[in-house]
């Protein structure tokens, strides 16, 4: 009797299907009101359909996560043009998605630092998400700019962009490129139509996987939006490389 109940509930909560539709008005209406009376009596079968549907939900963004993690690989962990940290080949990469005015990304990064310190087989691959403003689209393009010269490059002056407190403006901007011997002219003529497409690529991506904002790490089974301690993130590493 409660499992007819419970689908009794279901048909009222949710649209009707065909076989519902195939009845007649008053027989529609009856339905209607034998739930509503069931509800009443039994008002844990309505928490019981809730949950259920709840399940069935999160269930279903998994499976489309999954989807877009699969589809996205090359994107994600082996396109040539992304810096990166740790080793050329590793057991593990990690996408990071950061802006260098984002509050919780000056946190992230050192974190991330200490971890390719600690687990030489993972690789931390940079895709810059400038979200935050200008100053943050410059100072990622500027970024860019530099690797052209070397990975380290890039490297050393994303670390001197994310290592300032305060959200990032022109005078900033010049003294962090000033401060690691670059020539900030000639870096500004350096940003092309590739780096402004690596730009333009990584927030589509972003929003391919339901990146809403940064920090975020991007694992090649999980998505992990907002900052992380280097706790989680060592237990999750350690994971993932005993599977390897």
């Amino acid at each position: 009797m409660k499992k007819l109940i419970a689908i009794a509930a279901t048909a009222l909560i949710l649209p009707l299907s065909s076989q519902a539709a195939s009845l007649d008005q008053e027989q529609q209406q009856q339905v209607k009101e034998l739930v509503r009376e069931a509800l009443l009596e039994n008002p844990e079968i309505f928490i019981e359909v809730v949950n259920k549907l709840k399940k069935r939900e999160e269930l279903a963004r998994a499976q489309s996560l999954n989807s877009v993690l699969t589809s996205s690989k090359a994107e994600l962990f082996n396109n040539s043009d992304d810096p990166f940290a740790g080793s050329a080949q590793p057991k593990l990469s990690i996408v990071y998605f950061g802006d260098v005015n984002c509050g919780y990304c000056k946190k992230q990064d050192p974190i991330l630092e200490s971890l390719v310190k600690a687990y030489p087989d993972i690789k931390i691959i940079y895709k810059d998400l400038p979200v935050l403003g200008p100053s943050s689209r410059e100072a990622a393009a500027l970024s860019l700019a530099a690797r052209e010269k070397n990975n380290e490059s890039y490297l050393s002056l994303h670390k001197q962009f994310i290592s300032y407190s305060a959200r990032h403006d022109d005078q900033s901007i010049a003294n962090s490129v000033q401060a690691q011997g670059l020539n900030l002219e000639a870096l500004k003529k350096a940003v092309d139509d590739d780096i402004n497409q690596q730009l333009d690529s990584n927030i589509m991506l972003a929003q391919k996987l339901g990146i809403t904002g940064t920090p975020a790490l991007v694992f090649p089974d999980k998505v992990v939006g907002g900052f992380t301690n280097e706790g989680t993130l060592k237990a999750m590493i350690e994971q993932r490389l005993k599977r390897k």
